[in-house]
């Protein structure tokens, strides 16, 4: 491939495109329906992929790069300290880059999505929970949080978005940080 850079990226993001789009019409997948979709050849297809394998993987990941990046973008300098700026902002991340996000949780199309899932979360959860992989038990509450999340905005994606994006983000982060009886403000047992 000795094309110029900007046109070899842009010829692969096309497929990643085509593939994207088929994906969530629920169309069939194949390296012919996706080159079709994307207006290249099957030559050209096995010139960035292995097969769909690859594609979807590839797929994936450039997704969650694009939101990591979006993230650099909107909090550069960290976090914000209030709750709920934190969700409005990070709401009109997931708004611009988060609807395949979104398809992939809620449709269980590829079940190791989660591993990425989780390792993508990581960082992130660090800096919101106060969190260190140092602490004992940090794998369970990564995964109890990545779980958690995941759970919410599959169903929250199912039901047609009933809620805005930053009003569901402010009650994760509450459910995930103080637990159910934390968020419902009850006792989880009786003490006598």
């Amino acid at each position: 491939m000795n094309k110029q850079p900007e046109l070899t990226e842009r010829t692969r993001r096309c497929i990643i495109d085509a593939y994207w789009k088929l994906l969530m019409d629920k169309e069939k997948l194949s390296v012919i329906s996706v080159s079709r979709a994307a207006a290249v050849n099957r030559s050209t297809f096995y010139q960035y992929f292995l097969d769909m394998d690859d594609l979807r993987e590839q797929a994936e990941t450039q997704m969650l790069e694009d939101v990591k990046n979006k993230i650099s973008e909107v909090f550069p300098q960290g976090f914000p300290v209030s709750l709920k700026a934190f969700a409005i902002q990070y709401a009109a991340i997931l708004e611009d880059e988060g609807e395949k996000l979104f398809f992939i949780i809620s449709s269980g199309s590829n079940p190791g999505f989660v591993e990425k899932l989780t390792e993508f979360f990581s960082p992130i959860f660090c800096r919101l929970f106060g969190l260190s992989p140092e602490m004992p038990g940090y794998e369970y509450t990564l995964a109890f949080g990545v779980s958690a999340i995941s759970g919410i905005l599959a169903k929250w994606y199912k039901d047609g978005k009933p809620v805005s994006l930053d009003e569901l983000l402010y009650n994760c982060y509450w459910l995930v940080s103080s637990g159910v009886f934390g968020f419902v403000q009850r006792k989880p047992y009786d003490e006598a």
